[in-house]
């Protein structure tokens, strides 16, 4: 769709989803205060603009669901005319934290090893577009068994995670199907929001999925599920973002804390 990541695209399938009403343009993404992720709009009838938190997803839809939004500017003028950089991290301070953040794991038990015609045939066959550092990671590792296998959420409302498997690509391992049968699996079934692209495991059955839209990464649990709700509150519920990237993902495993 060509329309896609536009401003109109983006409006227009957020308003037919009923996310937003008629008078909301959508125009950006970011974060507040670096935690929630969401989206910026102008009111067309106030020139207001809001931040718009993000906290589930349409069913069957690219569109997300919004909490109440959040007031940032009287007017889109105001909104540039304060915009300001995060401070300078200066090169040695930046390189200390990288290092005491984590690591890169190595991966053992992994499928045979793909070509970059290989991922090219998974995106078709998926309909996915992957990021770089996911297609560069899978011609290194085809899925296995991470060591260290920990990881600490950016969300800092988590403790650190464990991370049991990385599913194949192509061919499955003795113990894992591929991303391809688990994905088509999880979304023709509805256990999993179709903009989640599913890639790893824990050893209690929640896996980590990549946001097809915006290519952050989520903690998706399946073992909170509650057969009473629909499946919207489900997809809600059990949706928390622990990543803004499958590079910083991948480069911050660190060892299971005491």
């Amino acid at each position: 769709n060509a329309l896609f990541h536009t401003v109109e695209g983006e409006t227009l399938e957020h308003r037919s989803s009923n996310s937003i009403s008629d008078n909301i343009l959508l125009f950006a993404s970011g974060h507040n205060n670096l935690r929630n992720i969401g989206v910026i709009a102008i009111n067309i009838k106030n020139r207001a603009v809001y931040f718009y938190k993000i906290i589930g997803f349409v069913k069957n839809s690219d569109a997300f669901i919004f909490d109440e939004p959040q007031l940032i500017a009287d007017s889109i003028d105001d909104f540039f005319n304060n915009l300001v950089a995060f401070p300078k991290i200066e090169e040695e301070q930046q390189t200390e934290i990288i290092e005491i953040e984590g690591v890169m794991p190595e991966l053992s038990d992994c499928s045979a090893s793909l070509t970059k015609e290989d991922i090219k045939n998974f995106e078709v066959e998926l309909n996915v577009k992957i990021p770089a550092g996911m297609k560069n990671f899978y011609l290194k590792f085809n899925g296995g068994m991470p060591s260290p296998y920990c990881f600490q959420p950016q969300d800092e409302d988590l403790d650190w995670v464990e991370i049991n498997a990385f599913f194949p690509i192509k061919e499955r391992t003795n113990a894992f199907e591929t991303i391809e049968v688990i994905a088509k699996d999880m979304w023709s079934r509805n256990l999993m929001p179709s903009n989640l692209l599913p890639f790893a495991m824990d050893s209690g059955g929640n896996y980590y999925a990549l946001n097809l839209k915006n290519k952050k990464i989520y903690y998706y649990l399946t073992d909170e599920w509650d057969e009473n709700a629909s499946r919207e509150y489900n997809f809600e519920t059990n949706t928390r973002y622990i990543a803004q990237s499958f590079n910083y993902f991948i480069n911050h495993f660190i060892e299971e804390e005491e």
